[in-house]
């Protein structure tokens, strides 16, 4: 970026002189969302697993299938 560009961008985004800051704070609320929903994920399949309304190999299939599309999030994001 140019002097100009990069002067444009610091005042339009709040004194973040650097566009990668920027990307690396929107990749970390990503994880966070999809790290709450594996969590959400897995403590609703046990709960099912403990209530009866479902068998083990049920909540791990699930969990398993839930990190792995966090993990491939993951590695898209960075």
């Amino acid at each position: 970026m140019t002097n100009q560009q990069a002067a444009a961008f610091t005042q339009a985004t709040g004194n973040i002189a650097n566009p990668g800051q920027l990307l690396l704070g929107i990749a970390m609320v990503f994880a966070v969302i999809y790290l709450l929903w594996l969590v959400w994920i897995a403590q609703s399949q046990y709960h099912a697993w403990q209530t009866r309304k479902g068998d083990f190999y049920d909540m791990t299939s699930s969990v398993l299938r839930a990190i792995v599309v966090v993990l491939l999030v993951g590695y898209f994001i960075r």
